[in-house]
């Protein structure tokens, strides 16, 4: 059994344990929310995330566009933007992550696995993904996901 399907079975948990009231606060304050910006603008739901959680709110991206980014740079300058650098992407992807650093006010944290391709390769052999999609997943997206977003709420 790989870790990816014992994770999924809930027979493993990683990083640190949810506290199960923290969880329902979160989960009961994003209901309120949900019912009190219904129908808001964009502007105005990206002000009340980082206004309620502050330094623990981060912004992920995939970089397919830079919408998201773009809007909470304008409501609030330097937020986090985590993009997830699998080592896998395509050149177009990496010049968008690139020119929303270079030319807007957030900070772009590119999070990657803990192994290359290459070391990945040498472990695994090659190709991992078309053997086992759901280990690839997890070394490259799933656990280095987890890792950065331990610093933040939401």
């Amino acid at each position: 059994m790989t870790v990816v399907t014992a994770t999924g079975l809930g027979l493993v948990t990683l990083g640190a344990t949810p506290d199960p009231a923290s969880a329902s606060s979160l989960e009961a304050l994003a209901r309120e929310a949900g019912v009190a910006l219904e129908g808001a603008p964009a502007e105005e739901i990206a002000k009340w995330a980082t206004d309620t959680f502050g330094a623990r709110f981060c912004v992920t991206s995939s970089m397919a566009d830079a919408v998201v980014a773009h809007l909470f740079s304008r409501v609030t300058p330097g937020v986090d933007v985590v993009f997830l650098d699998t080592g896998l992407h395509f050149p177009e992807t990496l010049k968008v992550r690139d020119t929303v650093a270079a030319t807007m006010n957030v900070n772009v944290r590119s999070i990657r696995p803990q192994r290359t391709v290459g070391q990945q390769d040498g472990d695994f052999g090659p190709r991992l993904f078309a053997r086992s999609p759901d280990e690839c997943c997890f070394l490259r997206k799933v656990e280095p996901l987890e890792r950065a977003l331990a610093d933040y709420d939401a």
